[in-house]
């Protein structure tokens, strides 16, 4: 018999309409040796009784119920099954997801294949991929299996559906216990696991269809519990900021002045940090192939905009006026000239740090806007 690659760790409470179709796609399209814990947080007795009959099938071995008596959360309820997790990896999954075909398989290999990936995230309907209206979910997914080995790192992992390596839990161990209840523990997590060494990443040939939030929709504190998370976590690792940088010398693909720039905008995306990128169109636009022309995986966190060179500073500039009331940038990185002068002139109608393309100076004004109140 194979050895268990991966612990399998479910969190239930109530809602058994979502976690008995949750459970019968995780058995059918699960073909890796797997354990499965189910941590039920103190669901209706109703509940209990199912959980209680579920059966290993297939290539979930074994299936372990970890019952607690009052609903503990999300950190303190997947940390349980943390702690008796001993696999290679660990999944930890919300109880209202759907699993298509090869899901855990190419999670797996994503992570044997990059040792410093220590996260990995499912495509999912959380990321706005779902089928058309009429299209079979297998059929998409089947799709998206083409793109197998592709990735995308991103600035954390989302806590729905998220493969875990064993090293990373060796290094950092599980969920902070201070968050209350729900909210920004997978963020926090996902700092710690940066902050170590690691990267996160969405794997774009692996799919999980989740039906997102519908298990605490109806709490009644819900609003209250995010804010008070969300103002903790920023408390913790600063709040994220908003950076525009243009470039306005068309830049060729494959160049080193190209995986230069790529490099600095990446290393500012795993900063917190949300880089606009303006450019000026120099044959391949995407930004996947002009990453993958210079050597560098592409950061969900740096979004591209091209365009023709007599347009790429108009373009830059209407974004900086018309973000001033939301999601307004926090730092402008100019380059020298004309351009410069008019968005520091228009300094207090956006309120952006603007400064010139030296790194160190872009670093400590992101810095200091993150640890900034305003």
């Amino acid at each position: 018999m194979r050895r268990i690659v991966c612990d399998l760790i479910l969190l239930s409470w109530n809602h058994l309409e979502e976690t008995q179709p949750c459970l019968e796609t995780l058995f059918a399209a699960t073909t890796v040796p797997c354990r499965l814990f189910i941590v039920d947080n103190g669901s209706e007795p109703a509940v209990r009784t199912y959980l209680k009959g579920v059966q290993p099938q297939g290539c979930i071995r074994e299936v372990v119920l970890l019952q607690n008596d009052a609903n503990e959360g999300f950190p303190r309820g997947m940390n349980r099954g943390l702690r008796a997790s001993t696999a290679p990896y660990a999944c930890i999954l919300n109880n209202d997801l759907i699993f298509t075909a090869g899901w855990l398989e190419e999670l797996i290999a994503l992570a044997q294949a990059h040792r410093d990936l220590g996260v990995i995230n499912p495509s999912s309907s959380t990321f706005g991929e779902a089928p058309a209206p009429g299209q079979a979910l297998e059929a998409y997914a089947a799709r998206l299996r083409q793109r197998a080995g592709q990735y995308t790192e991103v600035g954390m992992c989302i806590g729905f559906c998220m493969l875990i390596t064993r090293e990373v839990l060796q290094r950092i161990g599980g969920f902070s216990e201070e968050v209350d209840r729900i909210f920004f523990e997978d963020e926090d997590f996902c700092m710690r696991v940066q902050q170590a060494g690691f990267r996160c990443a969405v794997a774009h040939g692996a799919y999980v269809y989740h039906a997102e939030h519908k298990t605490v929709r109806k709490m009644p504190e819900r609003e209250a519990l995010f804010a008070r998370n969300r103002d903790w976590c920023a408390r913790r690792w600063g709040r994220r900021v908003r950076v525009l940088w243009p470039r306005f010398e068309p830049l060729q693909a494959g160049s080193p002045e190209l995986r230069r720039w790529l490099e600095q905008l990446v290393g500012l995306a795993r900063r917190r940090t949300h880089v606009y990128a303006y450019a000026v169109r120099s044959g391949a636009a995407d930004l996947r192939a002009l990453c993958v022309s210079a050597g560098i995986v592409p950061h969900a966190d740096v979004q591209w905009h091209c365009g023709g060179q007599r347009m790429v500073p108009w373009l830059a500039l209407w974004r900086v006026l018309v973000r001033t009331r939301r999601k307004p940038f926090d730092v402008i990185v100019t380059p020298k000239g004309f351009w410069s002068q008019v968005v520091r002139a228009l300094q207090s109608w956006h309120r952006a740090i603007v400064v010139e393309e030296e790194l160190e100076a872009i670093t400590s004004a992101c810095q200091q806007r993150s640890r900034s109140q305003s």
